[in-house]
């Protein structure tokens, strides 16, 4: 059936995509149902039906290569930077949902969440991994990494008021909301962190700061549980090292290890 609808979606397509048509290959895993194959949530929280969809909406894309894999994204290889910008124009311009794109196995970050479904979700208790917060505009974090698996939640602990020029910590934490364990393996230095003001500027960049060793870090949380991945410093300074003013700021933060990214939640802090 996915291999009779992916023939049809590739004809629909084109030119650009029938070219493309020889580089696909369908990883896919099966579906737990055989009624609507179509619609069964993926761990990125897409169906199978939204990945035809926007294979449907690529025509006149240049394409090089074209499959699905079994997270549940529709893994593109294009020939430049101008293709990608077209493919994630297309898709949106088709009214459906840009984060179902992958490029290079790389999922779009900041792409649009699920929600244009075509068909009803299958029915049962499936529980889509968590999705990553959209990457902002303004950032010197990184964007590029495949989300985890595991449903999960990511934020920061730690105080909420501090005094400029004084250093303080905050714990990147993981939180697993899901039904099966999460085990990473990844540097002591993945967590990265900026700073912006109320303004919405970035007032510290991405740091050369954050309390590490060089060793290798195994992180494991049980489903319901906490753990803290890594702690960062502020000490209420700018990029130039000087003391900020007093204010508002927003604390942004993720994760990107072994292929993975995870956006914390943001945490806003007063700065005395």
């Amino acid at each position: 059936m996915k291999n009779l609808l992916l023939t049809l979606a590739l004809l629909a397509g084109g030119a650009s995509a029938q070219t493309a048509a020889q580089s696909v290959t369908t990883t896919t895993s099966t579906p737990q149902t055989s009624t609507a194959p179509s619609s069964e949530v993926y761990p990125s929280g897409y169906t199978f039906r939204q990945m035809l969809d926007a294979l449907g909406a690529l025509k006149g894309v240049n394409l090089r290569g074209v499959g699905f894999d079994d997270r549940g994204y529709l893994n593109l290889t294009v020939a430049d930077d101008a293709a990608r910008e077209q493919a994630i124009a297309q898709v949106a311009a088709a009214g459906l949902p840009t984060g179902v794109l992958a490029f290079g196995g790389v999922p779009v970050s900041g792409g649009t969440q699920p929600g244009t479904v075509t068909e009803a979700p299958a029915s049962g208790n499936q529980t889509p991994a968590a999705q990553n917060p959209a990457a902002p505009q303004n950032s010197s974090l990184p964007t590029n990494g495949a989300p985890l698996a595991q449903a999960h939640r990511a934020e920061l602990s730690g105080p909420q008021v501090v005094r400029a020029g004084e250093a303080n910590t905050w714990s990147f934490d993981l939180v697993n909301t899901g039904s099966s364990a999460i085990h990473l393996e990844h540097g002591a230095c993945d967590v990265r962190f900026e700073v912006v003001n109320a303004a919405g500027e970035v007032v510290r960049t991405d740091p050369t700061n954050t309390i590490c060793t060089l060793q290798l870090v195994v992180t494991d949380v049980a489903p319901g549980q906490t753990q803290g991945v890594q702690k960062i410093r502020w000490e209420g300074k700018d990029a130039a090292g000087q003391p900020v003013p007093a204010g508002e700021y927003t604390i942004r933060a993720v994760f990107r290890g072994a292929g993975i990214l995870i956006r914390a939640a943001d945490f806003r802090v007063t700065v005395e």
